[in-house]
């Protein structure tokens, strides 16, 4: 992918639109400990132009991510509590929603991972601790009710597949197609040279992006990122492959004048928006 094809997909902001007609998402992380994660999923979703970010987060950490990133509503949930019990009709008024990040030390992640499966229809990211739940508990894939994108790096992707970093390394595209055919996700094996396939086998090899990645939380800010495309793009393999690249070529777009040992993730927001300034 390169700028012209990604802006052959990305929408425009229409003269008349309002918040809730530029995508309304919901990014579901954080726990005590983790705060970081999920500010870094809200900082992702703010780099697409995202127009109506809820964050249900622990309430351990509430404060800090609150006070962090100001426009997102919040959702502060006690640890333990069914995701049943939560107030409000957000999550069906999603166009995207994403579990994961952060959530390590959530008593309730896997029945947050089921209960969200079997009600969520728009998009659905799971990332880091989602993943996890899955590994555990492969059936869960069944019951879900609409498009489901899985986002592991490789040590994720072998719990998932019960294979070797090593075999995975050898075999990538191979077992990375054929676990999201078997299991009708869209993957994004994340690395260098990151994989995106659609529950067809359709596989996409990302471009763009360096090893100012290497570092934590460049996953989180990847999810965010992909779950606002997913609230902007019509195909949710589409926007996952859009998100991989926009990650990526923001990275690349940012090392030009900072350091690859430095490169700050708090940034990207500040490089959209000069990446889109004069464009959108």
């Amino acid at each position: 992918m390169n700028e012209q094809e990604f802006f052959e997909h990305f929408p425009l902001r229409k003269a008349n639109s309002h918040k809730s007609s530029n995508g309304v998402i919901v990014l579901i992380g954080g726990s005590f400990g983790m705060a970081g994660a999920v500010i870094l999923n809200i900082l992702g979703a703010r780099s697409v132009g995202t127009g109506y970010i809820h964050c249900v987060t622990a309430e351990s950490v509430y404060p800090i991510v609150a006070s962090h990133e100001i426009t997102a509503v919040y959702h502060p949930r006690t640890d333990g509590l069914p995701f049943v019990a939560l107030p409000g009709d957000f999550l069906e008024k999603a166009d995207a929603v994403s579990y994961g990040s952060g959530c390590a030390n959530l008593l309730s992640k896997d029945g947050d991972v089921l209960h969200l499966l079997t009600k969520t229809e728009c998009p659905f990211v799971l990332d880091a601790e989602g993943l996890r739940v899955l590994a555990k508990h492969p059936d869960y894939l069944k019951k879900a009710k609409g498009p489901v994108i899985l986002t592991p790096h490789l040590g994720e992707f072998a719990a998932l597949t019960g294979k070797t970093v090593e075999e995975i390394v050898e075999n990538r595209e191979e077992l990375a197609v054929d676990y999201a055919v078997k299991n009708g996700v869209i993957l994004v094996l994340k690395g260098p040279k990151t994989l995106v396939v659609s529950p067809d086998g359709d596989l996409t090899v990302n471009n763009s992006g360096n090893e100012a990645l290497a570092q934590a939380g460049s996953g989180d800010v990847l999810t965010g990122i992909i779950t606002g495309m997913c609230a902007k793009v019509a195909d949710p393999y589409q926007a996952a492959c859009m998100g991989v690249w926009f990650h990526g070529h923001l990275a690349d777009l940012g090392v030009k004048n900072h350091s690859k040992i430095c490169f700050r993730l708090e940034d990207y927001p500040k490089i959209a928006d000069e990446f889109f300034a004069g464009k959108r």
